[in-house]
């Protein structure tokens, strides 16, 4: 007898298009405080996998520097992101992964 089929492994998505996308406002709303004041910028990388609506829901796989806050803070703005509910080669984006790059800058 043979094992059951292993479920199919969600495709990772490469060239997201985003219906929605967060501004400059979230950014500033959600912009680490402490951070903010002592003039620190920082990256974080997301993983996140894309629901049936498009929103994305997201774990911190790094973020630079540690400890400023700004894991929660991409976490809060990864809300603002949509997909478009296929990608551009029409296969659909509902339970795929997609990695975000976030960076908080400081304006010039």
């Amino acid at each position: 007898i043979d094992p059951p089929p292993r479920p199919p492994t969600p495709s990772v998505i490469t060239n997201p298009q985003w219906l929605e996308r967060p501004n400059a406002r979230d950014f500033e709303r959600y912009y680490p405080p402490r951070a903010l004041e002592r003039g620190q910028e920082g990256r974080v990388n997301l993983a996140c996998i894309v629901a049936a609506d498009g929103r994305i829901a997201c774990t911190v796989t790094s973020e630079d520097p540690a400890g400023w806050g700004f894991g929660e803070a991409a976490l809060r703005i990864s809300r603002s992101f949509r997909m478009a509910p296929a990608a551009r080669d029409g296969v659909p984006t509902s339970g795929g992964r997609v990695n975000v790059p976030i960076r908080f800058n400081l304006a010039g």
